[in-house]
């Protein structure tokens, strides 16, 4: 029976590979050094060659919507409570939501980036930023990349522009906004604009009803004779009044001829016929107080008559409020006043914003100490590589292979 060999390689502990990290360093610490003073001085000459980038930024603040001022009202004869006013106020109101996101869309949209990009053309090919052989497509990426914006919660946004011409840093964020004031007012024109075109829409609405009511009204006053009833009404019982005077007074006569005359003297018989008269003139006048309308039906007629009157009056209300309100947004539609407004805009910079010393620097000495290290570190397993016997063997094949002329790195 064969024997196995139970004895195990032996474990590395952790801090090994730290250890020949640190000995590798430490025996070229000078090739350390030469690597991180030579990326240095290469990052302070790539720092002294870049160019100076300057950074414009211009302020604006979206404002609460104005609505329109609304002379004309809708009187409908009826007890109105404050609820109602303020309701009533408040009805039809156009309002721009704060959103700073739209605008934000606007300044990074292609639309607006092809506009400065057409208008500032000769600037960016001047300042580096585009050539003339770039395409669409690049054009637009670079002005993305040169534009930053910044929003809040209250509406104020912040357009950052960095180029390396200061004049046309503080040129494109002003055109910026230009663009957001001039999208701000086409938004709110067209607002208007169809606001209006529902509210002739209404207005048709409106006068076809009150022409309808117009009619029948003008039908009703015709079929009872009215021309004004309260006029009517007022005339017809003075009549009465004056009537009923001289009946008591012909009254108190004939019971005055009666003591001298019996009621077959001619002039008992006369004041009989004039007291009869009377009666049959009274009672005509009942029965036609307005028109052909008698007592009897003078409080249905008189409330029909009415409620026609006071519907036709709302109606008449209720279209010119509609008219008056369309020509109102039609007006406001030519002159639109937006909800953006610029409070700080962009001046020209003074000092250059970057490239930022520490960065460039710190890229530079953070990528030197990185090869240094790793060159460090190939050297180590290099020689540990040569001084094996069966990797040495194997590396020398590998070059052949790869490398037949450079004989060199064999030894």
């Amino acid at each position: 029976m064969t024997q196995t060999d139970t004895n195990s390689a032996p474990r590395i502990a952790w801090q090994e590979p730290l250890l020949d990290i640190l000995e590798a360093i430490i025996h070229r610490k000078w090739t350390v050094i030469i690597i991180m003073v030579v990326g240095s001085i290469a990052g302070i000459l790539r720092l002294a060659s870049m160019p100076d980038v300057y950074s414009a930024s211009a302020v604006a603040v979206l404002l609460p919507r104005e609505k329109a001022i609304m002379d004309a009202s809708i009187d409908t004869s009826s007890i109105e409570t404050s609820d109602d006013r303020a309701s009533r106020s408040s009805a039809g109101n156009l309002m721009l939501p704060p959103n700073p996101a739209l605008y934000t869309t606007i300044i990074h949209s292609r639309a607006v980036l092809e506009e400065i990009a057409r208008r500032f053309s000769d600037q960016l090919s001047s300042a580096n930023a585009i050539s003339n052989n770039d395409r669409s497509e690049e054009v637009i990426d670079q002005l993305r990349r040169m534009i930053r914006t910044t929003t809040t919660e209250e509406g104020i946004i912040t357009v950052h522009v960095d180029s390396h011409s200061p004049q046309l840093s503080a040129d494109i964020a002003n055109a910026l906004f230009e663009q957001c004031e001039i999208a701000s007012k086409s938004i709110e024109r067209k607002l208007l604009i169809h606001q209006a075109g529902h509210l002739d829409k209404a207005l048709l609405i409106a006068e076809k009803r009150l022409t309808e009511t117009e009619e029948k009204m003008s039908a009703f006053t015709s079929d009872m004779g009215l021309v004004n009833t309260d006029l009517q009404a007022s005339n017809q019982l003075r009549g009465l009044r004056e009537l009923q005077t001289e009946r008591d007074a012909l009254e108190a006569d004939l019971d005055a001829l009666r003591l001298s005359y019996t009621d077959s003297a001619p002039e008992v018989t006369a004041v009989k016929a004039r007291i009869a008269t009377i009666e049959r003139q009274s009672t005509l006048s009942q029965q036609n107080v307005v028109g052909s309308v008698g007592t009897a039906d003078f409080g249905r007629v008189s409330i029909a008559y009415k409620s026609l009157e006071q519907k036709v009056r709302f109606e008449r209300d209720m279209a010119s409020t509609l008219s008056t309100k369309s020509d109102i947004y039609r007006l406001r539609a030519e002159q639109p006043i937006g909800n953006l407004a610029i409070i700080r805009p962009a001046n020209t910079p003074t000092r250059p914003a970057g490239p930022s010393k520490k960065r460039e620097l710190g890229l530079a000495l953070g990528l030197s100490m990185i090869f240094s290290i790793g060159y460090c570190l190939l050297c180590q397993q290099w020689q540990s590589m040569r001084q094996d016997h069966g990797m040495a063997a194997r590396t020398d094949d590998l070059i052949d292979q790869v490398l037949p002329n450079f004989k060199c790195f064999k030894h």
